[in-house]
């Protein structure tokens, strides 16, 4: 079978609160550097923090009835112009993203749209979030492909995560998994507060040199986190 050579790159999950526009800004720093051709959208008009981090990532509004989620379409058209389109989730009623994959039947358009769908599931301590994780592998296995990022934030090993079954199961699907590190608190907010992602932070002079430090060391890490998944983003 040919690999796609375009990617659509969802974060499915809509806990608020694990890290998904985090991650997503960090991916979408990885990808720009490895001069990717990249479209962004952020689904979450209320809190827009993926659309703060980066300002490239266009709104889409969900907050509509079920008949008008073709504004979604936008995902799909953005493949004309580019190798993968990045799209962060919004937190609660982020369902009607699923909605909208099935009736665009995307999971069995994949090859003729020449591109991969690629879920990332952002994997916690939290019982909500791995339920989710849960309901997702239920309904999506063996339609689309997997990358779990492990947000490591709050403790060095999730416990709860890592024996569940989920975690087997994305295993037996060939999900490939990625540790998020810790990036100390005040440096987090610190770049909220400015509006950088971890990559921009690197220079921004606002930053104090301590900050951009932490930020040239952790955007390090994560490339090599997401160099292990580089296949499953860029192909």
């Amino acid at each position: 079978m040919e690999t796609p050579d375009k990617r659509i790159i969802l974060f499915p999950q809509d806990k608020g609160g694990i890290g998904k526009s985090f991650v997503a800004a960090l991916l979408h720093d990885y990808l720009t550097e490895e001069r990717v051709r990249v479209r962004a959208f952020d689904l979450d008009h209320a809190n827009s923090t993926f659309n703060r981090l980066v300002p490239e990532a266009e709104f889409i509004d969900t907050d509509v009835d079920i008949d008008k989620l073709g504004v979604l379409d936008r995902i799909v058209h953005a493949l004309d112009e580019a190798d993968v389109v990045l799209v962060d989730n919004r937190a609660t009623g982020g369902s009607k993203v699923l909605a909208y994959l099935d009736e665009a039947q995307l999971p069995h358009l994949q090859s003729e749209l020449n591109c991969a769908l690629v879920f990332v599931l952002i994997a916690t301590d939290d019982k909500d979030a791995n339920s989710q994780i849960a309901e997702l592998i239920d309904g999506y296995a063996g339609r689309v492909q997997w990358l779990v990022a492990r947000n490591l934030r709050d403790s060095e090993s999730l416990p709860l995560y890592g024996q569940s079954n989920s975690r087997r199961r994305l295993a037996e699907l060939g999900a490939v998994e990625i540790d998020v590190p810790c990036l100390f608190e005040v440096t987090r907010n610190r770049l909220q507060q400015a509006n950088l992602t971890v990559g921009r932070g690197r220079t921004a002079d606002s930053l104090h040199l301590l900050d951009r430090s932490r930020c040239v060391r952790f955007h390090e890490r994560m490339a090599g986190e997401f160099t292990k998944a580089r296949a499953l983003l860029i192909g």
